[in-house]
């Protein structure tokens, strides 16, 4: 089982009234919440977890990943609020303003959910679940005692807006980063993470510090992937014209990949440093296919197994 851990929110995308007036229209979210949602809707094996309220926005979003087949036995309910996410459409990525203060989301801490089943192979962490504590402090609690246990996965999905300490921020994810056997970030957040510094030199860096898989996508300019030993992989984006938004592209992205590899079964320990170019740019391939279809929808919607794959079929 693949394990997703950290942020479910609300997310308030604009859109417009019967009579034209701006209006923002509430949809589930939060990156580790969309990425569960697409690896279950995709066919995989996945469980979320994190803390969501008992209001019902809680309800909400609990109704969105049990139906689409991501396992919440742990998920820690909670009284305080939900996290509130409101979005401003851009033409690369979308930006966000978050309500996040004393949310049960930012205050989730791992003894608040069951300890780990042999089953769970895979733990993967992002976005705003790293920036403040006491979730963040949990997140790395969590990957130094899983470090070689399990496959530790990361995407920072970083939110300038919302870091208030950004050099604390930046050390914290440095030593997230070292201890991740697959990372995935795109160009704006290695951008944030590490100024000046290149797509090629921050990989090798993590492919030297033991990283099996790191993945840096570039919206319409493609994905560019390193493994270890191998020299980079490009993959270009599956285009479409009918863009709404790109909301949840991203998360999808990662979600196609890791759903990929898991039914390939190279997602263990051992397999995982011996991926082949061959087989990762088919994951990646299919990951870019399943971005490409959310963008065809408003909010984080993505789509399911047989939508992506008849996708798949009528290109050839």
């Amino acid at each position: 089982m693949i394990i997703l851990s950290g942020d479910a929110l609300i997310d308030f995308i604009p859109d417009k009234t019967e009579d034209g007036a701006d209006c923002y229209c509430p949809a589930p979210g939060g990156s580790c919440a969309n990425i569960a949602v697409a690896i279950g809707r995709l066919g995989g094996n996945v469980g979320f977890m994190g803390g969501i309220s008992t209001d019902f926005l809680g309800e909400k979003l609990m109704h969105f990943l049990e139906t689409s087949n991501v396992n919440t036995k742990y998920v820690a309910r909670g009284p305080q609020q939900t996290t509130l996410a409101f979005v401003e459409l851009g033409e690369e990525e979308p930006a966000y303003a978050f309500y996040d203060e004393n949310t049960v989301s930012r205050l989730w801490v791992r003894s608040q959910s069951p300890g780990f089943t042999d089953d769970v192979k895979l733990i993967h962490i992002g976005s705003t679940t790293l920036i403040e504590p006491p979730v963040s402090e949990a997140c790395e609690q969590m990957f130094r005692i899983e470090r070689g246990k399990r496959i530790l996965s990361i995407d920072p999905n970083c939110r300038p807006g919302n870091t208030l300490h950004p050099a604390v921020y930046r050390a914290r994810m440095a030593r997230l980063i070292a201890m991740a056997d697959v990372i995935k970030l795109s160009k704006s957040d290695l951008e944030f993470l590490m100024p000046d510094t290149s797509f090629d030199e921050a990989a090798e860096m993590w492919i030297s510090q033991g990283t099996s898989i790191v993945i840096i996508t570039r919206g319409s300019q493609g994905v560019l992937c390193y493994l270890p030993g191998h020299k980079v992989i490009t993959v270009k984006p599956d285009y479409i014209d009918d863009v709404v938004d790109s909301i949840g592209a991203g998360d999808t992205f990662m979600a196609g990949t890791l759903t990929y590899l898991q039914k390939e079964g190279l997602l263990t320990l051992e397999t995982i440093k011996t991926i082949t170019p061959e087989q990762i740019t088919k994951a990646l391939e299919y990951a870019s296919v399943a971005a490409a279809m959310i963008c065809q929808r408003r909010g984080a919607n993505p789509p399911w197994e047989k939508e992506v794959a008849e996708r798949i079929a009528s290109k050839k």
